[in-house]
């Protein structure tokens, strides 16, 4: 009896591994797809180069994107750094004409093309504020203003 339940417990945790390496990769490949497809939309003010891709309409005039910055001099941002760049997933509310992320996931660089944080936010409302490179009015003026 107890030799079943090891068995189960080893076969639960090798199904948690499988699902998580399927996640891993799923992400990953999003973003490696979507590095072919970055839309340059502008600069901040300090010369940060913000991009977008993958952006899709969803119901209730929302947008999903992904948002590059890629900072021209290494930040600091609240997560940490010093950072050359920040991609994140994020959903838009473009219903009332201001958009608001409501889902972020964050995968920033720093110098050596290392991926360094990983962070889920339902909500974050110091995306793309000074903090973060000044980015947020511009990515939500190009992602609510796309129809396909």
């Amino acid at each position: 009896m107890l030799q079943i339940g090891a068995w189960e417990f080893a076969l639960k945790k090798t199904l948690l591994l499988i699902f998580a390496v399927t996640v891993a990769t799923v992400l990953l490949v999003t973003f490696v797809r979507a590095a072919g497809e970055w839309q340059t939309i502008g600069q901040t003010e300090a010369g940060d180069k913000v991009s977008v891709s993958s952006v899709r309409v969803l119901k209730n005039n929302q947008r999903s994107a992904l948002v590059r910055v890629e900072y021209k001099d290494p930040a600091q941002l609240p997560q940490g750094g010093p950072f050359v760049e920040m991609r994140a997933r994020v959903r838009f509310n473009c219903a009332n004409g201001v958009a608001n992320p409501t889902t972020q996931w964050f995968y920033t660089r720093d110098r050596s093309g290392r991926f360094v944080v990983s962070k889920k936010a339902n909500h974050d409302d110091q995306f793309g504020k000074a903090p973060e490179g000044g980015f947020g009015e511009l990515v939500s003026k190009s992602v609510c203003s796309q129809t396909k």
